[in-house]
């Protein structure tokens, strides 16, 4: 009875990991799709803009429209979609994803890589601070109930229900417009110079 049991169980695992590991194939291959897809959809031409501030002050049409072509031919586009999508395919499991249409020349692992430390400094203190202030009114909530259960725990389900969007826009109105605590965009203002001084760091 009980290997029945374990066999069962083990089954019951193997299918409920299978479906997940499936369900999350799927999304990342339906996400890397929609990166391909998405920014080739918008209006625009990017290549346009590029080229155009290569060609700023030239008059002969014949140059700027080989520049145009040059970098046509440079970001692929002048190849078919299909052909494209498995070079973008190929590249990006080198980690090679190309050059950024919007701060061109820099490369978008450039641009990633130099996001990442900042991505770090706003996660693991939010998460920390989630983690402890959750624990301490949970058990404080736990413990004395009454108002503190029937008001804390209503309060904090629907700010946990705030889109982040929205919270996010509601936080960069309060402390950076309003208190002007932190720059309204960037890890820090522009007019400063990244270091380890407390002019930069408050």
């Amino acid at each position: 009875m009980m290997q029945r049991y374990e066999v069962k169980s083990l089954k019951g695992y193997k299918k409920y990991y299978t479906n997940k590991i499936i369900w999350y194939l799927i999304t990342f291959i339906v996400a890397i799709i929609l990166n391909f897809v998405l920014p080739r959809l918008m209006p625009g031409d990017p290549v346009a803009s590029i080229a155009a501030r290569a060609t700023e002050g030239m008059t002969d049409s014949t140059a700027i429209q080989q520049v145009y072509e040059e970098y046509t031919e440079k970001f692929g586009i002048d190849k078919p979609m299909t052909t494209q999508f498995f070079t973008f395919i190929k590249n990006a499991i080198k980690g090679d994803f190309g050059v950024s249409f919007s701060q061109y020349p820099r490369t978008v692992s450039d641009i990633v890589s130099s996001s990442v430390w900042w991505t770090a400094c706003l996660q693991l203190p939010a998460i920390t601070l989630g983690w402890l202030l959750g624990n301490i009114l949970g058990a404080v909530a736990a413990y004395r109930k009454g108002i503190y259960d029937k008001g804390i725990l209503p309060l904090f389900l629907f700010f946990s229900n705030v889109p982040a969007f929205g919270m996010a826009i509601i936080l960069l109105f309060t402390f950076a417009v309003n208190l002007k605590w932190f720059p309204t965009s960037g890890g820090y203002g522009f007019d400063l110079i990244p270091n380890f001084s407390w002019t930069f760091f408050k």
